[in-house]
């Protein structure tokens, strides 16, 4: 797993004033210099980190579940990998399957062929995008010569390990050298900014990753499709919705005796105690049951649809589950107090099996 996905923590470093990840001085906008880019045309030079094509191939860099590229050294191996990682989202969009890694929105505008924006960083970096959306502020204030001459801003950043670790000067058209920001080039900074921070830093592996996708997928056939539509195909959706579940669900009776009342009571206790299970615990008993994650965006995403199987009255065993065919095994409890000390502890100790 560390081949694939790193969890870096954020760590900036500082040598002239730049945007305010946080909010800044006092609200003014001060912070280190990482977060900047040039507005006008760029130069790299090369930092203290050593590229490997071994590195990670994801992490996330600012918004917690949310993946974009890691820049590692291009060789043909590593954008090999980034391609078959393209083909298995595609795999996944063609059998109706869920994608493991939830990507950034940027990453996925970039699959559909569309052109990241600079709104874009809002879910990147949060903390990025507010620092920049405050100079945008401050650009259109009375004072905003006199704002932009007291940050006294280089166009330049150093970007962090997991980006490259280069150094990204500002260049004019006329001489080379850093070019300091002002409430007249800043609205060019900041789109130069993001379109460098998402995409040109690393634009190779996302040509592989979508080249990828496009082995198995035709372009044409994801066209008519945003970026959140594209998630929701392949991550479908985060908060599992009780009532589409239960539209879902069908049950089986094997308890081999005279139930009568006792099964429908039971099949609501079920509900009333799924139903009262935390968002988390909603989630642990989805993946429990059908070995994902999340709910599919719709019914054709359950091959086949999830089905729950009383077992004969038994107040000792946990429940189990056979994913490959999305079956919950419940034994007929003789309290719902009962069952939801049961189902708790067997999405816990995630205990599978073919049963």
């Amino acid at each position: 797993m560390d081949m694939i996905a790193s969890h870096p923590r954020e760590e900036v470093s500082s040598r002239r004033q730049s945007i305010d990840t946080n909010g800044g001085d006092e609200g003014k906008g001060i912070a280190p210099e990482e977060s900047h880019v040039m507005p006008i045309s760029s130069s790299v030079t090369s930092g203290s980190v050593v590229l490997d094509e071994s590195d990670p191939l994801f992490f996330q860099p600012g918004k917690t579940g949310f993946y974009t590229l890691r820049v590692g050294k291009d060789t043909p191996n590593r954008l090999n990998a980034f391609r078959n990682v393209g083909r298995i989202i595609g795999l996944c969009l063609l059998h109706n399957e869920l994608c493991p890694i939830s990507l950034s929105r940027h990453v996925l505008k970039y699959l559909l062929r569309k052109k990241p924006a600079f709104h874009d960083l809002a879910f990147y970096d949060p903390g990025l995008y507010e620092g920049l959306r405050k100079l945008l502020c401050a650009a259109q204030s009375a004072d905003a010569d006199e704002y932009f001459s007291a940050l006294n801003l280089t166009c330049s950043v150093t970007m962090r390990a997991e980006e490259g670790g280069s150094v990204v000067h500002l260049v004019s058209a006329e001489r080379e050298g850093s070019v300091s920001l002002t409430a007249y080039n800043v609205d060019e900074y900041v789109r130069k900014y993001a379109e460098y921070r998402m995409v040109s830093c690393r634009e190779k592996s996302l040509e592989a990753l979508a080249s990828g996708l496009s082995d198995v997928v035709s372009p044409s056939a994801l066209s008519s499709l945003t970026a959140e539509d594209l998630r929701l195909l392949l991550n479908g959706c985060g908060d599992v919705n009780v009532d589409q579940l239960k539209k879902y669900t069908s049950f089986n009776d094997e308890t081999a005796c005279d139930s009568g009342d006792l099964l429908p009571q039971f099949r609501h206790w079920f509900w009333q105690v799924v139903d009262k299970l935390s968002r988390k615990e909603k989630q642990e008993l989805v993946y429990f049951w059908t070995s994902s994650p999340a709910l599919p965006s719709s019914e054709e995403g359950f091959q086949p649809l999830p089905s729950v199987t009383i077992r004969p009255p038994d107040d000792h065993h946990l429940p189990t589950a056979n994913t490959c065919i999305s079956r919950l095994y419940v034994p007929l409890y003789s309290s719902r107090r009962i069952l939801r000390t049961k189902l708790r502890v067997a999405i816990k100790t995630k205990g599978f099996g073919f049963v």
